[in-house]
């Protein structure tokens, strides 16, 4: 039977790619992460690792198989539950919140989210807060998989484990360098964000209603490097009113008007499973 040392010395082995590595993390010798790693692959009848190729017989780089990747990331989705399943009942013996972890959307994570940390830190100061911004696609997963406690995210929950709320509501501006020579929006070069990320759907939503398709288009994974490229010039570019202010101010974009008065809404997300266990959160988010 698997137990979850295993998956943990093998979770680790995975992320450091080097049995010395991982042996000094464990505080293990390497010839014991060796025997645990054998008897996980002998357990599961299949080759997780094999030495990387060309290497030294003295160099303990190893290279995860196909079968051995696969359970990388169900042995981080069964270790992540594990965890959570320990804060639970360890929070559930004390007053207050000692440990929050959030996932956040960009927008929400460097504009939104900052107020919310104050508020939570004035109501609890011993609690803990540990924060990941990504993408809204990998904050739900985090969620999904017990990493993190809550997602503030920009784009809908498709998530049936999940459960969903509106907290508030965010608008999108259209902006262009201040000389902006780049003619029609179909042949202007546009700047969008990565696959995953809410506003590059809401971008492409846009493009649906204006009946265009771009063909010179360039992807960032950052709002803020988008914005600041637009100001360069480099093109245009859909993004949350948030965060323009300052630049639309100073006069470094401008804003294209659109027949467009989009507001698109910001949710909180949380596990089903722990959904009343977080109910503290939803008086101040």
């Amino acid at each position: 039977m698997i137990n979850l040392r295993q998956l943990y010395i093998f979770s680790v082995v995975a992320e450091s790619n080097s049995l010395a590595s991982a042996s000094e993390q464990l505080n293990m010798t390497a010839a014991a992460v060796s025997l645990s790693l054998k008897g996980l692959e002998q357990q599961l009848n299949t080759r997780l690792l094999q030495r990387a190729p060309g290497r030294k017989s003295t160099d303990k780089t190893i290279l995860l198989t196909s079968e051995g990747i696969w359970l990388k990331k169900r042995a981080q989705d069964i270790l992540a539950l594990e965890k959570s399943t320990q804060m639970y009942f360890k929070q559930r013996q004390q007053s207050e919140p000692t440990v929050l972890n959030i996932g956040a959307s960009q927008t929400v994570g460097n504009y939104w989210l900052p107020r919310y940390i104050r508020d939570i830190k004035q109501r609890y100061p011993r609690c803990q807060i540990n924060v990941f911004i990504g993408n809204t696609d990998e904050a739900l997963d985090r969620v999904q998989t017990f990493r993190d406690d809550i997602a503030l995210v920009e784009g809908p929950n498709h998530h049936s484990a999940l459960k969903s709320r509106c907290f508030k509501k965010d608008s999108l501006v259209l902006i262009a360098p201040p000389d902006n020579e780049f003619g029609s929006l179909q042949t202007a070069p546009w700047l969008i964000r990565e696959r995953g990320s809410a506003t590059r759907k809401y971008t492409e939503q846009l493009w649906a209603e204006l009946v265009i398709e771009p063909k010179d288009v360039t992807q960032f994974n950052t709002n803020e490097s988008i914005i600041h490229s637009v100001a360069s010039g480099v093109g245009i570019a859909y993004v949350p009113r948030i965060t323009t202010p300052l630049l639309l101010e100073a006069a470094m974009v401008k804003e294209i008007p659109i027949n467009n008065d989009f507001y698109r809404p910001l949710f909180i997300v949380k596990h089903k499973e722990r959904h009343s266990e977080l109910a503290w959160i939803d008086d101040i988010v």
